[in-house]
């Protein structure tokens, strides 16, 4: 066993909550990098009252993740809503611990929303020279406080626990990437939802532009269940029948004669449809000036369309022959890592449905998440990264070579013991498996986890001080460490008061002396892990 993935999740799941369905995507985390092995939608009803809504949303995803082991797997859910949003800013180096706090008040300048009622992340994608002046190239992403409320409130009632939230646009680039790998020049990339419509355009495999589009696949539904005055007489078809010849039928051609269902004919369906689609065209042209006039950079090479608006029948060629260039109904499958494991449901219907869920996937909860701090600060800890995982190592191999060493000493009975070293010899990589697998057993049988331990002590710890030594003795945490400030004394009052507050209890200062030099204190702290919080 290979103690350094001791904690690793084995899976990466990324669902998509949509307006009316749920998509779902698990992948294996293998050392060849990801593997596709399921991707499943499951639709929802169209008119229902929230709470009814609700409820199928959750009966959905209880669907969904039928079979999946959440507590090895790392879950990442897709948000989106109309003020969603992500942008590429330019900002001023200065140093990273005060960088938040200036991208959120320069961010007022460039969402046209409320910054402090949303919440907001970021991540340094490369630093850039601007007459001379070293800056940060920075993707900021925000969202609505009560959309990340709403979503939040929806996983955790289908019992889900969110390692990621992350943007549609983000999902979108990240599916990208992995499609244009092997494309030079700039591709676009289009998801058409129920009551979304995003876009972004790539430039050798980089974000360089993401927009919101004010068209949607209700509006072609809506279209459709319009009153029309035939030769017939007056119609308006439900909305049921709207949606069933939007995937039957969809854009019929200029020189469709018939009447579809006996009752609308298909020369008036066009027209029903085609004024969305022509503003549908010039919302995706418009996009394309905007990013010319920003970049300065050549022709778009072409446009792939993703999901459930991307259905309609006739839309890629109606799109093609309005902007001039190649439009494609798109895969998200495409180019993914399977195995004979992967279960695949409808793919001819389902891949082009699928490109959020995927992309929220490949994420693998890095970069952009805006979950809320305080259940950010739970499930990942970024600060003090190495000194975690150091602590974690080191109890690990102490208690492995303690392990091993007792099973050496049983081994070495009386008269058997020239057998049991030749057998020892054979058996050593068993051992040693058998080891690792049996301290994972007890490191991990209760909750919280030993590794949600250590992030709350990561989390917790001052700035000033350093865990020189950690040891267990019987069912308590001896910590020594230094803290270098000279407000030490304080420092370790509010430490030991932080421990309390959280996973541990029984908290005791079992030593404190102030440094040789006066310029800190040493210290021993004991506590009991509180298993019951």
């Amino acid at each position: 066993m290979d103690l350094k993935n001791l904690f690793k999740k084995d899976y990466v799941v990324g669902i998509d909550i949509g307006s009316y369905s749920v998509k779902i995507a698990q992948f294996a985390v293998r050392e060849g990098g990801l593997y596709l092995l399921k991707a499943e939608l499951k639709d929802v009803g169209i008119s229902k009252d929230s709470e009814s809504y609700e409820k199928d949303l959750i009966l959905a995803l209880h669907y969904l993740i039928r079979g999946v082991d959440l507590k090895k797997s790392k879950v990442i859910i897709n948000i989106n809503c109309s003020c969603t949003a992500i942008k590429k800013i330019t900002f001023p180096y200065m140093p990273k611990s005060e960088l938040r706090e200036g991208i959120m008040l320069a961010s007022k300048n460039y969402f046209p929303f409320q910054i402090d009622k949303s919440a907001l992340d970021f991540e340094i994608v490369g630093d850039v020279v601007d007459k001379g002046i070293r800056k940060y190239e920075v993707m900021v992403g925000v969202c609505p406080s009560d959309t990340i409320n709403k979503y939040l409130s929806l996983v955790q009632k289908a019992g889900i626990r969110p390692a990621s939230f992350v943007l549609s646009s983000h999902s979108l680039h990240k599916l990208a990437l992995n499609l244009s790998r092997n494309v030079e020049g700039v591709q676009c990339y289009v998801d058409i939802g129920s009551l979304q419509t995003e876009l972004v355009i790539c430039k050798d495999g980089l974000l360089a532009f993401s927009r919101k589009i004010p068209v949607c696949g209700n509006d072609f539904t809506r279209a459709l269940t319009s009153a029309v005055v035939t030769d017939k007489g007056k119609i308006q078809l439900s909305a049921e029948e709207a949606e069933k010849i939007k995937k039957d039928v969809g854009m019929p051609g200029e020189s469709d004669s018939r009447v579809i269902d006996n009752k609308i004919p298909a020369a008036q369906v066009l027209a029903m449809l085609r004024t969305h689609a022509e503003h549908l065209v010039n919302e995706i042209d418009r996009c394309f000036n905007f990013y010319h006039e920003e970049s300065g950079s050549g022709r778009i090479n072409s446009v792939t369309i993703f999901g459930g608006g991307a259905s309609l029948s006739g839309l890629t060629k109606f799109l093609s022959q309005g902007l001039g260039m190649e439009v494609k109904l798109g895969d998200a499958l495409e180019g993914l890592k399977t195995d004979a494991k992967t279960v695949i449901h409808d793919m001819e219907k389902v891949s082009h449905r699928m490109d959020l869920a995927i992309g929220a996937a490949l994420t693998q909860a890095r970069g952009l998440n805006i979950l809320p701090s305080e259940i950010k600060d739970q499930m990942q800890r970024t600060v003090k990264r190495g000194t975690i995982a150091a602590i974690i190592t080191a109890v690990i191999i102490a208690s492995i070579l303690t392990f091993v060493g007792t099973r050496i000493k049983i081994g070495n009975f009386d008269k058997r013991i020239s057998a049991a070293k030749l057998q020892l010899t054979s058996l050593q990589p068993e051992i040693k498996k058998a080891g690792g697998m049996r301290l994972a057993e007890m490191v991990l049988k209760n909750e919280p986890y030993w590794e949600d331990v250590f992030r709350e002590l990561g989390s917790i710890i001052p700035g000033e001080a350093v865990i020189k030594h950690v040891r267990m003795q019987g069912d308590h945490l001896y910590m020594k460490g230094i803290i270098a400030s000279s407000d030490g004394q304080q420092m370790l009052s509010d430490f030991v008061i932080e421990l309390e507050d959280g996973l541990f209890s029984d908290v005791k200062l079992v030593e404190s002396r102030n440094l040789p030099d006066k310029s800190g204190i040493e210290f021993e702290i004991a506590c009991w892990v509180d298993y019951e919080r």
